[in-house]
């Protein structure tokens, strides 16, 4: 699968069933060593005009439960 077609699909949260986006707004952590994927990094956001800023959050390779034609299922157990 190219990065392209990642980028392109909808992140949904297992757990949840949350819509967190599309994946395309995800960087990628990647192990320089090996060349594995490590995690989903999604950026910060800012709450109603600009207040209420959230960290970035952390997705890890294992969390990802399913890719599909369409979505990124991911599994996310809040702590």
């Amino acid at each position: 699968m190219r990065l392209s077609e990642l980028a392109r699909k909808e992140l949904v949260d297992l757990e949840e069933g949350n819509f967190w986006g599309p994946a395309g707004r995800a960087d990628l952590l990647i192990d320089q060593g090996s060349g594995e994927i490590k995690a989903l990094l999604l950026p910060g956001r800012s709450g109603v005009l600009g207040f209420g800023y959230r960290d970035e959050i952390t997705i890890p390779w294992s969390g990802v439960v399913k890719i599909g034609g369409d979505t990124i299922i991911i599994s996310i157990k809040k702590s």
